[in-house]
Formats: structure tokens, sequence, C-alpha cells
């Protein structure tokens, strides 16, 4: 998923043709609700702006860290919640007798590991456009703080 803050704040981002237009659920001046293709309202408000006139633009990505290393999550939202546990998926072969990964397809191995079991979750900003050459940020989100990051993640996502 891609993002741009403008105004200290981070948003939802499309990107057309050089022209970045931020997406936010809440009205907020300089915004315009959409409509959809029979005008009815969608409760979602866009700004077009240029690349030079945010503070930066990214890509969001999340590691999971597991018996000491990190994996890609298949998803991270508020099911993992209710379900108590998240899938973890990996490329490597070797994580099938390391870590008792099931085999999915070729080459992508997949495990259902319960919530408590991981150490943290790594949230990854990766800068896109004009700030590519900006190193990615990592923030790491320790095991008693999960749940909660989680429960605010998917009103951001």
């Amino acid at each position: 998923m891609k993002y741009a803050i403008y105004n200290h704040k981070d948003y939802r981002l499309n990107i057309r043709n050089d022209r970045l237009r931020l997406r936010t659920y809440e009205p907020e001046q300089g915004f315009r609700e959409l409509f959809d293709e029979t005008g009815n309202k969608t409760n979602l408000f866009i700004k077009d702006v240029t690349k030079e006139e945010v503070d930066l633009v990214y890509e969001l990505k999340f590691l999971v860290a597991y018996k000491g290393k990190e994996f890609e999550p298949y998803s991270l939202d508020r099911h993992i919640l209710d379900e108590n546990e998240i899938s973890l998926f990996s490329m490597d072969s070797n994580d099938v007798d390391c870590y008792e990964f099931e085999k999915q397809e070729q080459f992508v191995f997949k495990k259902d590991v319960p919530l408590n079991d991981i150490e943290s979750i790594i949230e990854v900003k990766k800068p896109l456009l004009i700030f590519e050459d900006l190193p990615e940020c990592r923030k790491v989100i320790p095991r008693g703080e999960i749940r909660e990051y989680i429960k605010k993640l998917d009103i951001f996502i």
C-alpha cells in the first residue's frame, strides 16, 4: 500500500501520471468528497497534489519476527485478532525444516502462527518517487503492543 505524508499526516495514496491523489474517510479542508458512477456519495474524500507538495511518499510493508527470523505476513488486519493467529509465508525451502512451514505451492511456504508466539511486528516504510534515495524507516512493535497496534492499523489501512 502506498501513502504520503502531507501537512504532517499520513494519507492513503494513488499515483496517476505524476499526480498524487490523497484519500481519507474524514472530511478535511481542501479535500473533496468522491462520488461513484451513479452520483452516490462514497464517504471518501480526495485531494490531488504534486510530489513536491508532500513531505514523503512511501510504500508500507510489514514483517513479522518469529523465532528470531523476519517473515512476511499474508495479511495484517482485524481478522488476525479474531482468529488469534497470523499466516506467515516464505520462499525459502529451508523454512520447511527449520520453522515447520508447509509447502503452499512451488517455492511458496506457509505457516499459521499463534499471535502469542510472534516476537514483534516490524513496520517498514520504503520511500518512493523523488524520495527513493532516502533510507527505509523501520518501527518495531513489541509483543505486548501487537494487538492494540493491529486494532489501530485496521482503521488506517
